[in-house]
């Protein structure tokens, strides 16, 4: 059974342990996809290997945090920033998703 949450320390343990993986820069250049408000997700709607990244306090906070994964190569692929409104053992707050194969 996969647990789809990794907080930011095991995605750092993970990334220096396996090494940079590849194609951080394509999730960069997605810093500019529109951001999803309000948008409900459960961790069992997250497709293998994507993982759940946050709360963060506020929009600005979970942008910069993406942002610093991304350029530090701690994953291959991220979403969008979006607000979950609480429920399914996850709090309210600002997360974004994280590929890490």
């Amino acid at each position: 059974m996969k647990i789809h949450t990794l907080h930011a320390a095991a995605a750092l343990a993970l990334a220096f342990g396996v090494g940079a993986l590849p194609g951080a820069a394509s999730a960069t250049a997605a810093d500019t996809a529109t951001t999803s408000t309000a948008e409900a997700r459960s961790s069992a709607s997250l497709p293998p290997d994507w993982y759940r990244q946050g709360p963060f306090p506020s929009q600005d906070v979970c942008w910069t945090t993406r942002r610093e994964g991304a350029d530090r190569g701690d994953h291959t692929s991220a979403s969008g920033c979006y607000h979950y409104d609480g429920g399914q053992g996850w709090p309210a707050g600002w997360y974004f998703d994280v590929y890490l194969p």
